[in-house]
């Protein structure tokens, strides 16, 4: 009983830690995807946690039922052998994208804390994020575990933080916005998308800690509800300084730093934390796309791309969440919709199994 909640907790853990990167624990995500809705933004939220949660229990089943060991094996017999070579250019894409990004994100504040060269940082990162991908799955897992209950409760806390200190001067403070749609439910559907992308990918390689259905089923219904739950708080904090908030690029330190300049510290830790877990799943993810082409072992591919990588670190990510995330999200958007339609398949067949008294 307890190794299968610990599982669960893992495998809910490692579903979290895909998805509240940067741009979520920044709130530069949740800004443009749902506080620019006002009130809408609320029930978007809502829906996007729905849809967390119904893809991770789709996913999860398949991957225990079918006895999935890489994403590959998820894709093609999904969404046929066309499709689904259009999806792993996407995904493949996608993946190196956010690996380079984040790397260049963390070498930055670290380059900027401890004052030294940002090249140098780079170099850092990258050699720790290669010693995490040599661990492999186990590895990245672990760290998930230790990472994930930092980042749910350090976010939970500076959004109440933020809703209890809150200032009301600043609701006078006007200025320009974009909202990425037109209305929220498309918002909704964008951001699960592209979120998507990567959390399906590392989901698939779960395998080895789905013990039963019952952790596939409870770990994805699990990660999505706890998403949720975080994007309500700090929608509601944002929610609470808006539009002032469309100014800043990291939206929740710049409200924090107006409250105390001591949080402001400690959520820079917390942004730290995210922006390096986002950089080792894309990373991971990115690694067994390649691996999977080219048949070359772990131990040669991982130094190779973590060299390669490097000068393309050098691109910063302000304008990422704005341009290149909706970007991937309607390219993903077809995988999403695929995955409910064969969730709803697999509850279908659950019910009648249960009504014809067939338990396996």
């Amino acid at each position: 009983m307890f190794d299968e909640t610990k599982n669960i907790f893992k495998v809910a853990s490692i579903y979290i830690a895909t998805i509240v990167g940067a741009g979520f624990a920044s709130g530069r995500e949740i800004t443009e995807f749902f506080t620019s809705y006002y009130s809408g933004g609320f029930y978007g939220i809502l829906l996007t946690g729905v849809l967390f949660s119904f893809i991770g229990y789709t996913v999860l089943n398949k991957v225990y039922s079918e006895r999935i060991q890489n994403y590959e094996e998820f894709l093609f017999p999904t969404v046929g052998w066309g499709l689904g070579w259009v999806m792993e250019i996407i995904v493949t894409l996608f993946m190196a994208s956010v690996f380079c990004i984040m790397v260049s994100g963390v070498a930055s504040i670290i380059a900027d804390t401890i004052n030294i060269p940002f090249y140098f940082a780079i170099l850092l990162v990258t050699f720790i994020c290669m010693i995490f991908f040599l661990t492999g799955v186990k590895g990245i897992v672990s760290l998930s575990t230790i990472i994930t209950p930092i980042l749910i409760i350090g976010i939970i806390t500076i959004g109440i933080y933020i809703i209890l200190s809150r200032d009301s001067s600043v609701f006078n403070i006007s200025g320009g916005f974009k909202k990425m749609t037109h209305n929220w439910v498309v918002s909704s559907l964008l951001y699960t998308s592209y979120n998507s992308i990567i959390s399906v990918v590392v989901m698939c390689s779960l395998l080895p800690y789905l013990k039963s259905k019952k952790t596939a089923s409870i770990g994805g219904i699990l990660g999505g509800g706890i998403l949720c739950i975080i994007a309500l708080v700090l929608n509601y904090a944002l929610y609470i300084f808006y539009p002032y908030v469309m100014s800043a690029e990291f939206p929740v330190i710049g409200i924090v730093d107006m409250c105390s300049r001591f949080m402001g510290s400690i959520y820079r830790i917390v942004l730290l934390l995210a922006m390096f877990i986002s950089a080792i799943t894309s990373g991971y993810g990115f690694i067994e796309r390649v691996r999977g082409k080219t048949k070359l072992s772990r131990g040669i591919l991982i130094p190779v791309i973590c060299c390669l990588i490097i000068p393309l670190s050098a691109i910063g990510f302000s304008n990422l969440i704005s341009n290149i995330y909706p970007v991937f999200g309607y390219a993903g958007m077809f995988m999403v919709f695929v995955i409910l339609i064969h969730g709803f398949k697999l509850i279908r067949k659950s019910r009648l199994i249960r009504k014809n008294g067939r338990f396996r």
